[in-house]
């Protein structure tokens, strides 16, 4: 008889959740030939059961395919040496009162932020960067341009005044260029947003001529190119960089994008149409859990931890 708990469904349920207490049992390491051969006979039950196990499977497979981001990841870049605070100057006395602040010269580099994990860097020309959690970027800096590319999650940006060599982040298929400004980047699923806090950048996505965003607006591209101006979303997008979560009608699949960044587990939807839910809400990033259940209660939906490390979120 196979051990329950109350994250574990019972056989005698719905396919889906006796395919899920069975894949459970035989990933546990601890199936004898009894339920070896009691799980062939359930498969061989009903054609629903081979599916709806091989789609859980499947989902599994998935994951352990992608490298796991529930791993601090800190890379050492190559060619990077640490300076004393003093030694950037500039922008740099801005970062101090973020606290943490590390500087570094020697770009090119790459940097990442593992789960949890935020990170302030003052390059050496003076600008200021800071990671979000689960975060990555490549730096490298030439004569007559300063390039940072944000290969995932989010970035917030203070650059330093330098008229003659602009600064530009490259973020999948937009290029934000700006003299001296301060700006978030924030990568999620396929979209990305551009928020200004102060000065102006402009955006090129390759299929239109540049768009200006000024202080205080910002703008979000994609496949499909880029969206229209607002005159908001830069309160949101910065709220990370205070503890907290801000959401304003994203879909569920963006939601779960941006708190498994900070989630020790990997949370994963179940059923794809769960993916268009909506929600609206505020949550503490430093208790993940409790902001995990905070966007459950106002959905229909409910969570099961079927191995260490994984939360699937179902509808009720």
């Amino acid at each position: 008889m196979m051990e329950r708990n109350r994250d574990q469904p019972d056989l005698s349920g719905a396919p889906r959740d006796a395919a899920l207490a069975w894949f459970v049992r035989m990933e546990s390491g601890n199936a004898d030939a009894a339920d070896h051969r009691a799980f062939s006979a359930w498969l061989a039950q009903d054609p629903v059961h081979r599916r709806e196990y091989d789609r859980l499977a499947g989902l599994w497979g998935d994951l352990d395919r992608v490298p796991d981001p529930r791993k601090a990841r800190r890379a050492a870049p190559t060619r990077r040496r640490f300076l004393a605070f003093g030694a950037a100057g500039g922008a740099a006395a801005c970062a101090a009162a973020l606290g943490g602040v590390v500087v570094l010269t020697g770009w090119p580099g790459d940097l990442r932020t593992g789960i949890g994990e935020r990170r302030t860097v003052a390059l050496d020309d003076g600008s200021v960067l800071t990671l979000d959690a689960d975060s990555a970027v490549a730096v490298a800096f030439t004569a007559g341009e300063r390039r940072v590319r944000l290969t995932e999650g989010r970035a917030h940006f203070v650059t330093a005044p330098d008229p003659g060599r602009p600064f530009v982040v490259t973020c999948a298929d937009g290029r934000i260029t700006t003299a001296d400004a301060s700006f978030v980047v924030h990568r999620c699923l396929d979209s990305v947003v551009v928020a200004v806090e102060s000065g102006t950048a402009s955006l090129t996505t390759g299929k239109e001529p540049p768009l200006p965003i000024a202080a205080g607006q910002s703008r979000s591209y994609g496949p499909d190119g880029p969206g229209p101006l607002l005159s908001q979303g830069v309160a949101v997008e910065n709220a990370w960089r205070h503890g907290r979560l801000v959401f304003q009608g994203q879909p569920l699949d963006a939601v779960i994008a941006d708190l498994n960044r900070y989630h020790p587990a990997r949370i994963v939807l179940w059923d794809r149409p769960l993916a268009g839910l909506r929600f609206d809400g505020s949550v503490d990033i430093g208790r993940p859990d409790a902001a995990l259940n905070a966007i459950l209660r106002t959905l229909p939906l409910r969570t099961l931890r079927p191995v260490p490390g994984l939360v699937i979120i179902r509808s009720i």
